[in-house]
């Protein structure tokens, strides 16, 4: 009687685990999909400040040679 008790336990143990198992790995898609989605918003506001930052030193060098004329 224990035995079986012990066993159903046993049982009863691995089947939630499984769910847990396929629950987490659902859960790490979605998160590394949301990290790639993130990343690629952050390659593009670098790529947008790195061109802003260039286009406000140029206009910035423009102003000095033409103050220093």
């Amino acid at each position: 009687m224990a035995i079986d008790k012990i066993s159903s336990e046993i049982d009863r143990l691995e089947k939630e685990l499984e769910k847990h198992e396929v629950q987490c790995e659902e859960r790490w898609k979605t998160n590394f999909q949301r990290l790639a989605d993130i990343e690629k918003a952050v390659e593009r506001i670098e790529s947008r400040v790195l061109t802003i930052g260039g286009a406000v030193i140029i206009f910035l060098a423009g102003l000095v040679v033409t103050v220093m004329q």
